[in-house]
Order: C-alpha cells, then sequence, then structure tokens
C-alpha cells in the first residue's frame, strides 16, 4: 500500500483502516508504503432456494390444518349440498381429541401429498366416525396412535364407498372390533398401498 501526503509533513493525525488494516498514516514526509497480506474472504453461499411449491389443489379443494377445519369445510358442503374436498400439507401433524364425523350424501376427500400427513389420535380418540351415506376418500395420510371402541382410527356405518391410497396405520387400537379401520354395512371398500402395524383389537380385526 503507498500512501501520499501533498505537503511532506504527514497526515498529521489522520489515518487509514481497510482490507484488515486499521490506522495506517503517513506519519511524515511525502509518501510511506505498508505491506501486508490481505484476509482471504470466502465465497459468498449461494442463495437460498425457496421451498418447493405445493402442488395444484383440486377445483373446490380447501387447505385445512386442524380437525376443526376439516368439520368447518364438512359443515360448510353440507350447507352448500357440495362435496367436503380438503388438503393437508406434506409433513403436517394433526392431533385429535375428538372425531371428525361425516354423515348425509356427501363425499369428505381428505389428502396429502408426498410425504404425506400424520393424523394423531393421541391414544384418545379415533379419526373419523363415517355414516348417513356419507363416503369417504383418504390419500397420503399416517395415522398413529387412534382409539376407539370400533375402528381405532376409522369407523364406517352405513357409509358410501370407502376408499384409500398411499394410506398407514400405526399403533391403532380398538377395544372391541377393527384396530386400524372398521367399516360394516357401507359400500365398496378399495385399499391400494395401505398398511396396518402394531394395530390391535379386542375381539377380532387387529388391521380392519
Amino acid at each position: 500500500l503507498v500512501m501520499k501526503d501533498s505537503y511532506g509533513d504527514g497526515w498529521e493525525g489522520a489515518s487509514w483502516s481497510g482490507l484488515g488494516q486499521e490506522g495506517l498514516a503517513v506519519a511524515d514526509g511525502y509518501e510511506e508504503r505498508k505491506s501486508f497480506v490481505v484476509p482471504f474472504a470466502p465465497p459468498s453461499p449461494p442463495p437460498q432456494l425457496p421451498p418447493p411449491p405445493l402442488p395444484p389443489l383440486v377445483p373446490g379443494e380447501a387447505f385445512v390444518h386442524t380437525p376443526q377445519d376439516i368439520r368447518d369445510e364438512i359443515n360448510s358442503a353440507t350447507a352448500e349440498k357440495r362435496n367436503a374436498i380438503v388438503f393437508i400439507p406434506p409433513g403436517a401433524r394433526l392431533a385429535f381429541s375428538s372425531n371428525v364425523a361425516c354423515s348425509g350424501d356427501m363425499l369428505l376427500s381428505v389428502r396429502s401429498s408426498g410425504e404425506g400427513a400424520t393424523l394423531d389420535g393421541k391414544k384418545s380418540s379415533n379419526m373419523f366416525d363415517i355414516s348417513g351415506g356419507c363416503s369417504l376418500y383418504l390419500e397420503a395420510l399416517h395415522f398413529v396412535d387412534g382409539r376407539g371402541a370400533y375402528g381405532g382410527a376409522v369407523f364406517a356405518y352405513g357409509a358410501g364407498d370407502i376408499a384409500m391410497k398411499d394410506v398407514s396405520f400405526t399403533g391403532c387400537e380398538a377395544s372391541q372390533s377393527g384396530g386400524g379401520m372398521f367399516v360394516e354395512n357401507s359400500g365398496d371398500v378399495s385399499l391400494e398401498r395401505a398398511s396396518f402395524s402394531e394395530c390391535t383389537a379386542g375381539s377380532e380385526g387387529g388391521g380392519m
């Protein structure tokens, strides 16, 4: 670094700082030279990419984040005489203290995507009570620790069709029948890539 003074009398208290150096100055005369090593500055990290966008919603599909959101959508759909179609963001975990009930001639569709969403009964409740002709579609959901008399996670009696895709049941229990799910006097039941693990029942059907 070459520092110069026009009058030859030094910088008279002035100084220069930079490149990791502090207080360099021309003490006297017209010029002063300083040698130093400029510290290495690591390159800036690349900019963070935004999270991948959520998949496009099905027309009429509503985002939900709690069991109450699902209940509210069912109530709205019932009043408007339409189906209740909801989407739970991947990675979300919904805790149930009581189940979500659907009764009536409608479809309740509850789905996630990718890694799926977790529905947790906390060993205190099952998650869905389906009756009165209501049909149920579930996709990319993980039911854990559900508990009920019939159907540890899903109870369907007098329901419409029941269809599930990429759904798992883990640690769910029923004091009577259907550790994971219980279906009786209902429509067709379709399971695609559904699994039951460590589900139990006091009477019959540890899985379903």
